[in-house]
Parts: C-alpha cells; sequence; structure tokens
C-alpha cells in the first residue's frame, strides 16, 4: 500500500475518533458540564448536521480543484477546531466548535473514498477501500475505548488534544505531496444541477440515500444513549462502557474482511435486509435482557449489521454515476448524516418520555418495519449483481 493511501487511513481514522468518540463520553461531559445527558447527546447532532450538510459543498468543489488538495485544507481546518475543543469548559462554546469541527470534517472521508475510486483500478479497489474503511473502523473502535479510558482517569477532553495534534501532522503530509504534484488542466465540467438531474433520474438515487438516511436515523439515534443506558442503568463505569461499546467497530472491523464473500454467495441485493434483520436482532435483546452481557453481544451484533448494510448502500452510490463520484459519495455521507443529526434529537425526546426502556423498544420496533422497507426496496437491484461479484 502506498504512503497516500496510508495517509487518507490515517485521515480516516482520526475523523472517525473524533466523531464516534462522543457517544461514551456523553455521561462524563453531562457530570463535568452539568448538563442533561440529552442535551450532551446536542454534541452529536452538532457535528452530524453541518457534516451531512456541506457534503454538498464538498463534493463539487472536489471535483473541480481536486480532491487531495480539498481534503489537505478540510484536514488542517478539522486539526485546529478539534484541537480548540480541549480548551473548551463552556457546553454553548462546544456545540459551536462541534459545528465547525462537523463542517471540516465533511471534506475528508467521503472525499478520500472517491480519491480511491478514481485512482485505483476496479479490479484492485475493493482492497484498497476495505483498507482504508479498516482504518476508519479501527478509529471507531480505538477512539472509543482510549476515550472513555482518559475520561474514566484523566478528562473526555484530553482525546481531542490528541485527535488535533496528530491530525495536523498527518496534513502536511498531504500538503507535500500537493506541492510536488504535477499541475493538471482542469476537467471539462458538466453543469452542476444537471449531474444531480443525472443521479436522481430514477428510482434507483432516491431508494439508495433514502436508506442510508433511515440507517443513520435509526441505528445510531439509539445507538447514542446506549452508553446512558449502560452508566445509569447498569451502573458501569466509564471505561467499561467504552470498552463494551468498542465492541461494536471490533464486530464492524472484522466484517470488512468477510463481507464480500457473502455477498459473492447471497448477492448484494440481500445484504441491507441482512443488515437490517442484524441490527433489529440487537436492539431487541439489549430491550429484553437489562444485563451487560446482553449489552455486549447487542454491540458486537450492532456492528456486524451496520457492516452487511452500510458496505452494500456504499457499494451501490459509488457506481451511481462514475464520472461524477465526489458528488454521489458526498450526497451519500449527507443523507448519512442528516440521519445521524435527527435520530439522537428523535430518541433523546424518547429517552426523556419513556426511559430507557421506551428508547429500546422504539428503535427495535423501527428497525423491525426498515427490514421490510429494505426486503421490498432492494428486490429489484438483483439484476445489477454481476457488477460487483
Amino acid at each position: 500500500m502506498s504512503l497516500l493511501l496510508w495517509a487518507l487511513g490515517i485521515a480516516g481514522f482520526l475523523v472517525n475518533a473524533d466523531n464516534r468518540s462522543i457517544a461514551p463520553l456523553l455521561p462524563a461531559i453531562a457530570d463535568d458540564l452539568m448538563i442533561r445527558e440529552s442535551t450532551a447527546g446536542l454534541l452529536i447532532s452538532a457535528y452530524s448536521i453541518p457534516y451531512g450538510l456541506f457534503q454538498l459543498v464538498y463534493g463539487p468543489i472536489a471535483d473541480r480543484i481536486g480532491k487531495l488538495r480539498t481534503i489537505s485544507i478540510a484536514l488542517v481546518l478539522f486539526s485546529i477546531g478539534t484541537i480548540a475543543c480541549s480548551f473548551i469548559n463552556n457546553f454553548n462554546a462546544l456545540l459551536v466548535l462541534r459545528i465547525m469541527n462537523g463542517t471540516f470534517a465533511a471534506g475528508i472521508i467521503p472525499i478520500a473514498l472517491a480519491h480511491i475510486g478514481d485512482n485505483v483500478p476496479f479490479e484492485q479497489r475493493t482492497t484498497a477501500i476495505a483498507f482504508f474503511m479498516s482504518f476508519c473502523m479501527s478509529g471507531q473502535a480505538l477512539g472509543i475505548v482510549i476515550g472513555s479510558m482518559l475520561a474514566q482517569f484523566f478528562s473526555w477532553k484530553t482525546l481531542f488534544l490528541i485527535v488535533g495534534t496528530t491530525g495536523a501532522c498527518v496534513a502536511i503530509i498531504f500538503l507535500r505531496r500537493q506541492s510536488a504534484a504535477p499541475k493538471l488542466p482542469p476537467p471539462i465540467q458538466v453543469p452542476l444541477l444537471d449531474r444531480y438531474r443525472k443521479i436522481f433520474v430514477g428510482p434507483r438515487a432516491w431508494i439508495i440515500y433514502g436508506a442510508v438516511c433511515l440507517e443513520g436515523i435509526l441505528l445510531f439515534g439509539g445507538f447514542t444513549y446506549l452508553s446512558v443506558y449502560a452508566n445509569r442503568i447498569l451502573g458501569l463505569d466509564y471505561f467499561t462502557v467504552g470498552l463494551l461499546t468498542a465492541c461494536f467497530s471490533i464486530a464492524a472491523f472484522s466484517g470488512t474482511w468477510f463481507v464480500p464473500r457473502v455477498i459473492r454467495k447471497a448477492g448484494q441485493h440481500r445484504m441491507p435486509l441482512f443488515g437490517s434483520s442484524v441490527l433489529t436482532v440487537a436492539f431487541a435483546l439489549i430491550w429484553l435482557i437489562t444485563d451487560w452481557r446482553a449489552l455486549c453481544a447487542g454491540f458486537f451484533l450492532l456492528g456486524f449489521g451496520y457492516i452487511l448494510l452500510h458496505t452494500s448502500l456504499q457499494t451501490y452510490a459509488t457506481e451511481l454515476l462514475p464520472e461524477s463520484r465526489g458528488i454521489c459519495v458526498s450526497l451519500f455521507a449527507f443523507f448519512l448524516f442528516l440521519g445521524t443529526g435527527i435520530g439522537p434529537v428523535f430518541f433523546g425526546l424518547l429517552y426523556d418520555i419513556g426511559g430507557a426502556g421506551g428508547m429500546l423498544e422504539s428503535a427495535s420496533f423501527c428497525l423491525l418495519i426498515y427490514t421490510v422497507f429494505c426486503q421490498i426496496a432492494f428486490r429489484g437491484f438483483a439484476k445489477t449483481d454481476h457488477r460487483y461479484s
């Protein structure tokens, strides 16, 4: 693997570490800043909504000025904002910084995937994307574990300082690569509205983007408050909560290596159904059995179900319009993080009204309905399975 692919992987690692580690830190942040857990949950929405919205900006920019240049600028600004979070003692100021971080982080992972799609031959692309995604999944797992450990023994702010400093170092690699790269003439540009029109001309894009938005609402909305459930209901300390939460990313990381085999045997179009079914079982297990072992098993199932569902949706999105892959992948991230922005607010209200039990029950039944949707919506995608075999 090239140095550039390693650098892209580390950048993805840092973005996910910064993003996903917030969920197990919510009890510590709530205690330190003297706010309610549902209020602390707004930090996830504050990051996720601008992350999604700015995909509509970064995709066209990356297709015009270059994907590496876009990643370089975004990573520098992301690193500065993340370091600043480590010096904040006020919730409102932290909320503003998380909005800024979400804005800058939006230009890293999706644009990196588009860069890989543009520069890696199709027959090698699955391996390159799996390598990149393994870093992203590792960022989720290690970010959660390290963040919860720091919250338990030091401070939740320390994670931001580490992530921001490392990001600044990685940004130097991209900036040097930019200065050494040959200057190429700008590509011929198709009008932006025409590109969007071509993407959404049929039902395929609406199904894919609708499915990933619902994934964000239902999976990550409920997932946000599992750490609060573990701490407040099961009585687990922050570090233990972090270790259990990391089971999600460990399962997702492991799944990246054998999901292609499952696809070849079962068909790409069945993966959303399989993934959503596993997610439903996971939340139902946590809801019905109030025990840390059930929570641990639930996290594993959530990670496995997520990778089954998400990679299939992502694969479909990369082939919607190959000549504008930056926009296609950015739209995918837009709808995902729109969902992950709405989800914590929606499930936070359910948590306040019905407690942990009501929230888990609602998540289980909503995911059951989502599973039926996946069975119906993706049935017609079977004829394109040969593209991914």
